[in-house]
């Protein structure tokens, strides 16, 4: 603590003379040199990663029947730029951690802290070949690495919200929003009790997550690896329990991806939303034995700035126990944590939170957070399309990602596009509109060629009249 608080001194009282310095990387850490070159850091431009988590975890005295953590990181930097940390400012790091937990083959966010805010880095080499150091503690060096110890990260004061934050640009005002808070819990790491005791709703395989955004980092692309993850274990009772880490980092990879290492039925399908973030859905289909079929979802967002307000299936075929969970916001988030309603209306199962017109803060899934959707139904599973409505204003309004789910019975008319009861114009006003290639889910792909095209019309053409 002391040495990084006397280096940001000397580095900030050094600014003037530094910033001369810039991109001109005077030393290397370790037994690496510029002629070594870094293999293992290859990508292009700044690139913070979480290299590491420290095995010491901050455990908080809890409170009305809530557990705080913290969890200490290290980052590196991959890339082959510098990586500014510089403080007081927008061009720094912050740093989300979270908690989920593996149960009966279910995936649940269960915690989420407020952001760390950066403000100095030290050049050390954890990640990479070597560490070309910066010169100084307003960045970090090509290929060096910056811990931050779990105090450190679990610090009340200064510790700004997550809304603030686009995760996809990296982009967040500074100083952070900071309304009144007290006691032991607020703005750390925060898990229910009843998620952590046995005897309750707890138990299982726990996991926790760290991810850094950062505006440089963004910009060169460089956002979609932020977070890693590592195994954790819970022990105590009562109102006491603690939080260790086991096993090692899985770098460069957010927690849902140890629901699919742990089951590997599990299907992953990775969204990049056109101009925004990535968003992972990994589901799991489990015969039941008597001749229902349960069906599980997990959708996380991992760094999308629009966020998810709507998720649908289709399933046209029984349906019962539909079910949803969310990841609670604290502290002043200013986040409405309603839970989604849900519609099954025969031909799909669908929840959906308040439109961003009637409520900008309703609760999507906003960047850096996982909901689960779930329901049970007598269909068996088969490749499916799942529909992902984006909250935010944009375009497009919707994506969609192939996925497993209910199989559904195929249409006794597919060419009644527009489902008016017959094939005819409309249809082929219907294909033109869908002119060219063809996405995950392509009903006007009559041909199945993979486009929608002049084929899709002859087909229209071949079964013209009345619906059959």
């Amino acid at each position: 603590m002391y040495q990084r608080l006397a280096l940001a001194a000397a580095g900030l009282a050094g600014a003037v003379i530094v910033i001369g310095q810039l991109g001109s990387p005077v030393a290397a850490v370790g037994d690496a040199s510029p002629a070594d070159g870094l293999s293992d850091c290859t990508s292009v431009g700044p690139d913070v990663i979480v290299g590491d988590f420290a095995d010491l975890v901050a455990n908080y005295q809890s409170e009305g029947g809530i557990e705080a953590y913290a969890i200490g990181t290290t980052s590196c930097n991959i890339g082959d730029a510098e990586l500014q940390w510089v403080a007081s400012t927008s061009a720094h790091p912050v740093i989300a951690q979270n908690m989920f937990r593996l149960k009966n083959d279910r995936f649940e966010h269960i915690g989420q802290s407020w952001l760390k805010h950066a403000y100095y880095a030290l050049q050390q080499a954890l990640c990479c070949a070597g560490c070309y150091d910066s010169g100084t503690g307003l960045r970090l060096g090509v290929g060096c690495s910056d811990p931050y110890s779990a105090s450190r990260n679990g610090a009340q004061n200064g510790a700004g919200p997550k809304y603030e934050v686009d995760a996809h640009t990296g982009i967040f005002p500074y100083p952070p929003a900071s309304p009144a808070y007290s006691g032991n819990v607020a703005r750390r790491l925060q898990v229910a009790i009843s998620d952590l005791d046995p005897a309750q709703a707890g138990g299982g395989q726990y996991f926790v997550e760290a991810q850094y955004v950062t505006p440089d980092d963004a910009a060169a692309g460089n956002q979609n690896n932020n977070a890693s993850h590592r195994a954790a274990t819970i022990t105590g009772g009562g109102t006491t329990w603690t939080l260790g880490l086991t096993g090692s980092t899985e770098r460069e990879r957010p927690a849902i991806r140890a629901w699919r290492d742990s089951n590997p039925d599990v299907v992953e399908t990775d969204v990049q939303i056109p101009g925004d973030g990535l968003i992972i859905i990994a589901a799991l289909a489990t015969d039941l034995g008597d001749g229902w079929w349960q069906y599980e979802y997990a959708v996380h967002n991992l760094n999308s700035d629009r966020s998810v307000g709507s998720f649908a299936v289709p399933a046209d075929a029984a349906i019962a126990d539909i079910g949803f969970h969310d990841v609670d916001y604290h502290s002043g988030e200013p986040q409405d944590g309603t839970d989604w309603p849900a519609v099954a209306d025969g031909a799909s199962v669908s929840w959906a939170t308040t439109d961003y017109a009637t409520n900008a803060d309703a609760n999507a899934i906003r960047w850096g957070t996982l909901y689960n959707f779930r329901f049970r139904s007598t269909a068996p599973p088969a490749e499916t399309t799942v529909t992902l409505g984006l909250f935010k204003p944009g375009t497009p309004v919707e994506v969609l990602a192939s996925t497993t789910g209910p199989s559904v019975a195929p249409p006794a008319c597919p060419e009644d596009l527009d489902t008016s009861g017959d094939v005819g114009f409309g249809d082929i006003l219907v294909i033109i509109g869908a002119w060219g290639p063809c996405g995950a889910s392509c009903p006007e792909d009559l041909s199945d060629n993979g486009n929608v095209d002049f084929a899709d019309i002859l087909a229209v053409i071949g079964a013209w009249g009345p619906c059959q």
